[in-house]
């Protein structure tokens, strides 16, 4: 057994990353680190007692060298006698379309697909083929461009079902083995250009530093990573024991009260608000927020902050609020008929007379039923104003608008949005917060609307 193979058994071994009956799929780009890959999993599958498979996406940005590497990992799949299974995605009209660099969007496409193939054949593992030359490259990314502990530990060992075996191997180990084998791989000239950040680290600075300031400076910079990897999964353990509430809403808001910032070290919540904001807009989040976000509990409530990735951040009835910035205020004036639908903005709006027996109160608080005896058949949805008053069902007497929002603690920053339903100057609802009294249904109403926001 060759000493490249026994380091990735014992670094399998020392990380738990195979358990004996695996279904392994492998992201075979034909590059030199997956064709290893490939090559170590088919040489000891029986060791492991494993089944293997192999994924290709061809990302169609090289022509006929990107066609050469589909056929190439075809060819090594067949000769091997190894499952494979391929695609072609359009990564440059995806990038232009989401706004993400090609990086990026590669990236998201290559991860959904592979997930949609393990899942739809049964493997429970998927293995990329990361290095430690891969490792040090996004260290040192992060670092330049400010990071926390996360960032420093690279590229995890095992993330969910993804583990990479090879991460403890540098380039000129895999090469080394390759060439000695005499194994074919696929070369990708896009990584000789500079045009990338990883490239330029991988091809200028990194030898900079092992030429002139340390040999072993990305062994290492792995291990150091390997470290803070354990540093921060203990972190993540300790912040799940305190069992903090912070009310996540996907892709619009986090919230959390003031006292979590008041009463728990600062490092750690630090930490966890990361990985919450992080999480929740599928975002970096940079140190400078961090430090925005935790000098809030300190202003005056309504007072917000802008952060990066558009987001802004806000104290408002003890809590702090980090929530997508809103870049236009939007004027809406809109007429609506019974039995017609309309758009309000990325919503539609409908009002649909329905009988008695068709009446389902539920928790669905952008559905209302109305008793429509009194009204007329045109309605006007439009944002709430200075002085509006209506009559919350089950109060006498009218309320303002403003001093109701208020008492529902409805954030300053997002209640010019609130929109009424209207009726010859009457508001007949808060949509998605309270009827007006004077509308709802009785015993002797006879004309039901079903008024409904999706």
């Amino acid at each position: 057994m060759k000493a490249t193979e026994q380091k990735v058994i014992r670094f399998i071994k020392d990380n738990d990353l195979i358990t004996n009956g695996d279904k392994i799929v492998i992201a075979l780009s034909g590059g030199p680190d997956s064709v290893f890959l490939l090559h170590f999993f088919n040489k000891f599958k029986k060791k492991y007692k494993i089944e293997i498979g192999a994924v290709h996406i061809n990302h169609l940005l090289r022509g006929k060298n990107s066609d050469r590497d589909e056929l190439f990992c075809k060819a090594i799949c067949k000769e091997l006698d190894i499952p494979f299974f391929v695609a072609r995605f359009n990564v440059k009209s995806f990038a232009k379309k989401k706004k993400y660099s090609l990086e990026v969007a590669g990236r998201k496409i290559r991860y959904n697909y592979f997930e949609e193939i393990s899942s739809s054949n049964g493997y429970n593992k998927i293995a990329t083929a990361h290095n430690s030359d891969d490792n040090s490259e996004t260290v040192l990314l992060n670092l330049i461009k400010g990071t926390g502990i996360k960032g420093i530990a690279g590229i995890p060992v095992k993330r969910d079902k993804i583990i990479r075996p090879i991460l403890c191997l540098n380039k000129k180990e895999i090469l080394y083995y390759l060439e000695e084998s005499k194994f074919e791989f696929r070369v990708d000239e896009s990584n000789l250009s500079n045009d990338y950040e990883r490239n330029f680290l991988r091809n200028e600075i990194v030898p900079l530093i092992q030429n002139n300031l340390n040999p072993s400076f990305r062994d290492n910079l792995f291990n150091s990573s390997l470290n803070f990897q354990r540093l921060n999964l203990f972190i993540e353990n300790e912040l799940e024991k305190l069992g903090l509430e912070i009310n996540a809403e996907k892709n619009k808001s986090v919230s959390f009260d003031v006292s979590l910032i008041k009463n728990i070290n600062e490092f750690l919540v630090s930490q966890l608000l990361k990985n919450v904001i992080d999480k929740n807009f599928n975002i970096q989040t940079e140190s400078a927020d961090l430090k925005k976000i935790l000098l809030t509990a300190k202003k005056q409530s309504g007072k917000s902050e802008e952060l990066s990735s558009s987001l802004i951040v806000f104290k408002e009835h003890g809590r702090i609020i980090v929530k997508k910035k809103v870049f236009a205020d939007k004027t809406i004036e809109q007429k609506v008929r019974i039995g017609e639908t309309v758009k309000i903005g990325k919503k539609k709006f409908s009002i649909v007379e329905v009988s008695k027996d068709e009446i389902k109160f539920g928790e669905n608080k952008n559905v209302e039923f109305i008793a429509a005896d009194k009204i007329k058949d045109v309605f006007v949805i439009r944002n709430w104003k200075s002085g509006d008053k209506f009559q919350p069902i089950g109060m006498h007497g009218t309320k303002k608008v403003s001093d109701y929002l208020t008492d529902v603690k409805s954030y300053s920053l997002g209640r010019k949005d609130q929109l009424v339903l209207v009726s010859k100057g009457k508001i007949i609802w808060l949509i998605g917060k309270r009827l007006d009294d004077r509308f709802k249904i009785t015993q002797q109403s006879k004309r039901i609307l079903k008024l409904c926001l999706n």
